[in-house]
């Protein structure tokens, strides 16, 4: 009995649940809506008529790709095709504008076929024929179906069925079609025979089996569209004049059909249709993804200034370039800009792990600092620039002196004129060495990581201090109280100065932002004298 009871409440829970499922499940349907302008168009969905004027929501739409259109009045609607994937339970909105005329649409390509038709003799095309050929799904359902002629004879081809005429009236006036020019019936009775003028065209045997004639020159449509509009429709390799979406006439047989539009990527890239009277008209829609090119770009900036950019000696731009290349190696320069340091060139390679570089350059702003001895003992300066001069010993360190210090002196052998280093206080012990010390401030906009160089205009001479054995010839440089250059020969000697040459040293990262000193020094131990006609910071 328990057993019973059980098997008694799990067939009513069963029942239960299948009424609710089958109450409250959603169907796999949605809804579309469509709208045009002006309204009262008929809409067509999967190339057939709904029976719906615009404005009407459709229900029950299965779900899955459908292609909507409208018509009215033989125009042209824009969009002239949309297709809409209808999912389960949602509704989709849809608008067609009416500006153009339809005309177009009836117009058949030339388009070559996989299976062309054989060559038939020309028939004269009935209103059924045309109707039928322009709309089959239409017809199938408003047209009786033809009785073909081979199986009809004597008393049965009298008796044959008229097709509806009001039918196919109304269909050729949907489609705005001409009215047709139907020959005179004639009956066996009528034996007068038909005369002909001169100028007309000499009549063609028509074959007993008016169906195999339209079997051979029967065409099927397809409606072709894809999901980016404008795409270029190709058929069996070929082009044709038209671009998706489009209503195209094919011969019945099989065709290759595929789109192509730049930059996009078509999926499928190529679909296949069989037409034939049995299968009626065919949809096809591609979906086109724009292709991810691989970008290879140079990106080369200036900074904080716009100076002008080249690439291998070509120019490319000034402040910002980007410049598309290949792979390899670039030299990249740049152009000096007023009141600022031009950068240095810089080498890039590009290779396929590193395609597309960015490059940042900057121009540091211009700094320049100068004093120079002219004749007469006086001095010219270039920049806020301060100097001293005074002896050095190793104990007490500088002590500024006007009588013991450096003096500027004429350069022997030279049209030019220096600050004369050499054993500044004699009397001392150990002795002093002349010293001359600049000063000058570094600007904030000048940071010391600024490529700055030191320039010496220092020449040695063969004049030695009196009473001296020795020949050494020393100078020492300090900047900011740190030793820069210990000890070191000058290498130029006095003939040399009028060409003005110099001995050069980088800065960077050796100044501070502010006040600046720069001391150079002869040698404790220094006997011979130097001339130091110019002192130069840039």
């Amino acid at each position: 009995m328990r057993i019973f009871l059980m098997l008694l409440v799990a067939w009513v829970v069963g029942l239960g649940s299948y009424l609710l499922i089958d109450r409250f499940w959603p169907g796999q349907t949605g809804a579309v809506m469509v709208v045009s302008s002006p309204p009262g168009a008929e809409i067509w969905m999967d190339l057939a008529p709904t029976g719906r004027a615009t404005p009407a929501d459709l229900r029950e739409v299965p779900v899955g790709k459908h292609s909507f259109t409208v018509r009215l009045e033989g125009k042209r609607p824009q969009p002239f095709v949309q297709v809409v994937k209808v999912a389960r339970d949602t509704r989709d909105s849809l608008i067609f504008i009416f500006d153009g005329d339809s005309s177009a649409l009836t117009q058949k390509p030339d388009i070559p076929s996989a299976t062309p038709p054989a060559t038939v003799p020309p028939k004269v095309e009935s209103i059924e024929e045309r109707v039928k050929r322009e709309l089959p799904n239409e017809v199938e359902r408003r047209v009786p179906s033809s009785v073909d002629n081979s199986v009809l004879t004597g008393a049965e081809e009298r008796k044959r069925p008229e097709p509806k005429l009001d039918a196919i009236e109304e269909l050729r006036e949907e489609l705005g079609l001409p009215e047709p020019k139907v020959a005179e019936r004639k009956t066996s009775e009528d034996k007068t025979p038909e005369t002909k003028s001169p100028e007309a065209t000499p009549a063609r045997e028509i074959p007993k089996s008016t169906e195999s004639v339209r079997t051979e020159s029967e065409t099927g449509s397809v409606e072709i569209s894809s999901s980016v509009n404008g795409a270029q429709i190709v058929i069996n390799d070929q082009q044709v004049p038209y671009k998706t979406p489009a209503v195209v006439s094919l011969p019945l047989g099989t065709h290759r059909i595929s789109v192509e539009y730049p930059g996009y990527k078509s999926d499928p890239e190529e679909q296949v249709v069989r037409l034939s009277r049995i299968a009626g008209a065919q949809l096809v829609y591609f979906t086109l993804t724009e292709e991810q090119r691989a970008r290879k770009e140079m990106t080369i900036t200036t900074e904080p200034v716009q100076g002008a950019i080249f690439v291998d000696g070509d120019s490319v731009g000034n402040g910002l370039a980007v410049v598309a290349h290949d792979f390899g190696v670039y030299e990249i320069s740049f152009g000096p800009v007023e009141g600022f340091l031009t950068p240095e060139p810089q080498r890039v390679v590009v290779t396929p792990a590193k395609p597309n570089p960015a490059i940042t350059v900057k121009y540091a702003r211009a700094f320049h600092v100068s004093a120079a001895c002219i004749n007469g003992g006086t001095v010219t300066t270039e920049g806020d620039i301060q100097w001293e001069i005074g002896i050095y010993d190793r104990d007490k360190g500088a002590r500024a002196s006007d009588t013991h210090g450096p003096k500027i002196s004429k350069i022997p052998s030279s049209d030019k004129s220096g600050w004369e280093l050499a054993m500044g206080d004699p009397n001392r012990n150990p002795t002093g060495a002349d010293y001359i010390e600049f000063t000058f401030d570094l600007p904030d906009e000048v940071p010391p990581s600024t490529p700055l160089n030191l320039r010496l205009y220092i020449y040695r001479s063969n004049r030695k201090y009196p009473l001296s054995l020795s020949s050494r010839c020393e100078v020492t440089v300090t900047v900011n109280g740190r030793v820069f250059l210990d000890n070191f020969r000058p290498r130029h000697e006095q003939t040399d100065a009028d060409s003005e040459r110099y001995e050069e040293w980088s800065l960077q990262h050796s100044l501070v932002p502010g006040e600046n000193r720069i001391m150079i020094r002869t040698g404790d131990k220094n006997q011979i004298f130097n001339y130091l006609w110019k002192f130069e910071v840039l």
